[in-house]
């Protein structure tokens, strides 16, 4: 890793441990700190103490050198004098700036990796954020934030490993109620949705295709075990069909079609169910919406969320489901005791 940026890493690290005032923190913590997370994150051996001497000397300076820290050393610990005070709350400097450009520059080297998930999203995400660089206690912009994305992201290497390399692993999953169970996983396939990633395989010995969230995996142990070749859930013939993370009732992708009713299909047209979605027969009462895509869960809930406002025309089976849910909803209002 270019030096400069395991400079940055270890100021955000350093910022994060001087906001935690419910512990106290010696220079010898703030090095065991930094190392132990330098080490989980980029595999870099322990940082010397004069590394952390020299990073809060640097925080210390005022802008453009440093961040205008007030960090102060009293009895040996290290804090800030100013509790509200954190290096997130800044404006993004130039150095900043020139960092997260290259970073896009890389990634729009990889936006061809479709098992790499909509990395076109993170891209556009990181030039909002330089865009609007917002002031220190601005209130012009909030940007979702995701800890579940976060927790997950030590394990895509070994996963994209795995999914290139047709390895066969096992995962340790963290329900919950924090009980943690096996599964034995051919994976196929790694998606990005909601600021989460998605893990989808057979699962064995069922062979059952699974998705499994990628925050919640605890461990991941290779098997020795001969891989089942992927040949029925393509990028082409499935992914690309399928809404969300949920698997389909089945592995081909149908025709969906959609009665909408006026007052939604501006919002139908601006967020769409799917790339392949056509609005059809636009008349005063509403629009036909025409798709091809795997029917699962996360469609249904689609749907649902509309209520009254859309009817399933087609698939019958599809119909026949909403219809079902719609009056388990209806009956169950009628069965829930007030108190």
């Amino acid at each position: 890793m270019p030096a400069y940026k395991s400079k940055n890493f270890r100021f955000r690290i350093i910022d994060e441990c001087l906001k935690d005032t419910s512990r106290t923190w010696t220079l010898d913590n703030l090095i065991e700190e930094v190392s132990r997370k330098l080490s989980d994150e980029f595999n870099v051996e322990k940082v010397s103490r004069r590394s952390i001497q020299y990073d809060i000397a640097l925080m210390r300076e005022k802008q453009p050198v440093g961040y205008n820290a007030p960090i102060v050393c009293i009895n040996g610990n290290y804090s800030y004098s100013d509790p509200e005070f954190s290096i997130q709350n800044m404006q993004l400097s130039k150095p900043d700036i020139d960092n997260l450009t290259e970073v896009i520059n890389t990634l729009k080297q990889y936006k061809q990796y479709s098992h790499l998930g909509d990395i076109s999203k993170l891209i556009e995400k990181i030039e909002a954020i330089i865009a609007i660089n917002p002031t220190p206690n601005s209130q012009i912009a909030s940007f979702e934030s995701s800890q579940k994305l976060q927790k997950g992201v030590p394990w895509l290497k070994q996963i994209v490993e795995a999914v290139a390399g047709k390895h066969v692993i096992e995962l340790s999953i963290r329900k919950k109620n924090d009980e943690i169970i096996q599964k034995v996983l051919h994976p196929y396939f790694l998606k990005e949705y909601n600021n989460e990633w998605y893990l989808f395989g057979l699962e064995d010995p069922s062979a059952q295709l699974i998705s499994v969230h990628v925050c919640d995996i605890a461990a991941i142990s290779p098997q020795i075990i001969t891989f089942i070749e992927n040949e029925t859930y393509t990028i082409d013939n499935y992914f690309n069909y399928l809404i969300g993370t949920t698997p389909g009732e089945s592995a081909k992708p149908v025709n969906v079609s959609l009665k909408a009713n006026a007052a939604i299909v501006s919002d139908i047209k601006r967020h769409p169910f799917h790339p392949s979605q056509v609005v059809n027969d636009m008349g005063e009462d509403g629009a036909i919406i025409d798709m091809k895509v795997i029917v699962n869960q996360d469609l249904a809930e689609r749907i649902l969320s509309y209520g009254s406002k859309i009817k399933v025309e087609a698939p019958d089976k599809l119909r026949k489901s909403i219809l079902n849910e719609l009056k388990s909803a209806y009956e169950a209002y009628f069965q829930l005791s007030l108190f």
